[in-house]
């Protein structure tokens, strides 16, 4: 790096558009305290170490990866710091420490940079990643806490950790190197078995065996949401990889095998379904969540009631799986929108980032980095607004949850390393 790189103008650009977030965050701590509501013990410094987090995670992009894309911080700034607000909000007691996670999600991204600038030992670790989330899922059902029906987390330090969070990063890690090393072999017929032509399927194997034990192990540790969302992501992979739709047919026809399977065996996924499906057979019970839920979003209008003027905290788990129905309901349907904008400006910058790439694997794991954090924006949001039945995951950056901020950071950390490589390699 020089100093002409770190006062580049896209790094200019890129600290203008920051303000944005920054200014998002003290006007959210404004009106909240402007509402009459009771702000959590230290707020003052639960904001100033957001915007310190903001402005470190900056300045490791200025340090260590100085040619990398401007758009993509200031989305994820946007994102994180109106996360750190509606914890506050809906989850004063744990406002502080999702300002810790915040933190240490700086380190993850200032270590996804670094490696995102050397992809070459990254794809050395492709099949020990796919061992890594099988293993860490065989632990995990081991010693593994269960929560709410589901046996996902792992109590380290005194903190329960939801291990799934880092499997989706191993497999992140897996599907890019084995794509770019089968990919070509998978998107044509090379063998023949019984008179018929198998594309690739010697080649399929290996990937067959790790994703069939990693939903196996999911299943037996009852996290369908996961599942759903790591079958889509290999999905999207496999199509991007080959181009076959049959892939991404049979990928599908896997999902909803799946969901059945789910729904017959497990009572949990069973409740979620039937209380989507019709709420107010129990509208006290199982359907509690899914119909205040919907009335939250009803409530929000198109302006919203106001931040720290409504009700959200009615809804069970609103500062986990239904945060975005908060948002809708005290910023409308205007707040509402500029998330999934957000979401939109990801994903496009981090398929930009892929397109970038000189290579296969850089470009397959740029794709699988932007694609996950879409993929699993889109499932929670939908489930929110009873589009699908809820699954239970979080919103990246937005939910209360610290390994999956932590996680995510590091990943979009991975993806800025990615675009500076790419883009140095040209000058």
């Amino acid at each position: 790096m020089n100093l002409q790189q770190a006062l580049s103008r896209e790094r200019a650009a890129e600290a203008a558009l920051l303000a944005g977030p920054l200014a998002l965050l003290l006007l959210g701590w404004r009106a909240l305290a402007a509402s009459g509501f009771e702000l959590p013990g230290g707020m003052v410094r639960i904001v100033a170490q957001a915007a310190l987090c903001l402005i470190a995670m900056h300045l490791a992009l200025r340090a260590v990866a100085p040619r990398a894309r401007p758009e993509v911080l200031p989305a994820v700034a946007l994102l994180a710091l109106l996360g750190v607000v509606f914890v506050a909000r809906l989850a004063p007691a744990s406002a502080a420490q999702q300002a810790n996670w915040l933190a240490l999600g700086v380190a993850a991204f200032a270590m996804g940079l670094a490696a995102g600038r050397v992809p070459a030992r990254l794809r050395s670790l492709t099949y020990s990643s796919g061992l890594l989330a099988v293993a860490v899922l065989v632990v995990t059902g081991l010693v593994g806490e269960t929560i709410n029906g589901a046996r996902l987390w792992v109590r380290i330090a005194g903190q329960s950790v939801q291990t799934t969070e880092f499997i989706k990063a191993f497999l992140i890690l897996f599907l890019a190197g084995y794509l770019a090393d089968a990919g070509g072999a998978l998107s044509r017929p090379v063998d023949r078995l019984a008179a018929a032509r198998v594309p690739g399927a010697a080649y399929v194997l290996p990937l067959a065996l790790v994703l069939a034990g990693a939903v196996a192990a999911l299943a037996l540790l009852r996290d369908l949401g996961s599942i759903a969302l790591l079958l889509l992501l290999a999905i999207a992979m496999l199509y991007l990889a080959t181009g076959r739709v049959r892939f991404a047919a049979a990928g599908f026809a896997m999902v909803l095998a799946t969901g059945l399977v789910g729904y017959l065996v497990f009572g949990h996924v069973q409740a979620r379904v039937d209380a989507w499906l019709d709420p107010g057979a129990d509208p006290a019970g199982s359907g509690y969540q899914s119909l205040q839920a919907t009335y939250a979003v009803n409530a929000g209008g198109v302006l919203g009631a106001g931040l720290g003027r409504g009700m959200p905290t009615v809804v069970p788990a609103a500062s986990t799986d239904y945060v975005f129905t908060a948002v809708a309901e005290e910023l409308g349907l205007a707040g509402a929108a500029g998330v999934v904008l957000a979401y939109a400006v990801l994903l496009h910058a981090g398929l930009r980032v892929a397109a970038e790439q000189t290579g296969t694997y850089e470009r397959l794991l740029a794709a699988a980095v932007a694609l996950l954090i879409a993929i699993q924006a889109a499932v929670i949001i939908a489930g929110n607004l009873r589009l699908i039945p809820t699954t239970g995951i979080t919103l990246p950056f937005v939910s209360y949850g610290g390994s999956s901020l932590v996680v995510n950071l590091g990943l979009v950390g991975l993806l800025l390393g990615l675009s500076h490589a790419a883009r140095a390699s040209r000058t």
